[in-house]
């Protein structure tokens, strides 16, 4: 079903490169709603060796606000030498966020705020198309990762972070 709804999200972007011009513009007070240390959920991503199946690790994440944008202390209790660090920066003109051109920029009926950036990738040494879903919540905080290969239709997940407080 994902995969189904991303491909129409894909063709209604691509056949419409001019309706991101109409997207709002994401301000860093569009994101504050997330700040915080007491964020724990679960990182899912799609293994990249055999067997490429899920794999599901216990994550937290702390969140800070710099300068146009976010910072993330990423910690997996489980896989400690695996803890990073990132920015999520917003572009100065709010069309751009973590470097990717914004497709989508909407507060959903749940309140929650929900971004989704669009971008050529590679994966797994293929050209793909990325697309970033960030939803924002004061209870809820999710980054969902979907990539679509080039000259296919079918999109998977690549990763997502789910995080509640």
């Amino acid at each position: 079903m994902k995969s189904l709804a991303l491909s129409l999200l894909l063709s209604s972007i691509i056949a419409l490169p001019a309706s991101a011009e109409n997207v709002p513009a994401l301000t860093p007070e569009n994101l504050e709603t997330v700040i915080g240390a007491d964020w724990s959920g679960s990182l899912t991503y799609l293994n990249y060796q055999e067997p490429f199946e899920d794999v599901t690790i216990p994550a937290e994440i702390e969140v800070e606000v710099i300068e146009n944008g976010l910072a993330f202390a990423y910690n997996y209790p489980a896989e400690p030498q695996a803890n990073s660090t990132g920015e999520a920066l917003i572009s100065a003109d709010g069309t751009s966020f973590v470097g990717a051109p914004i497709v989508s920029n909407q507060v959903l009926e749940t309140g929650s705020r929900q971004v989704i950036t669009l971008e050529d990738c590679e994966d797994m040494g293929r050209e793909a198309i990325c697309a970033m879903t960030y939803t924002f919540a004061a209870n809820a905080f999710q980054i969902e990762k979907m990539v679509t290969v080039k000259g296919e239709s079918e999109s998977f997940r690549r990763n997502e972070y789910v995080f509640t407080r």
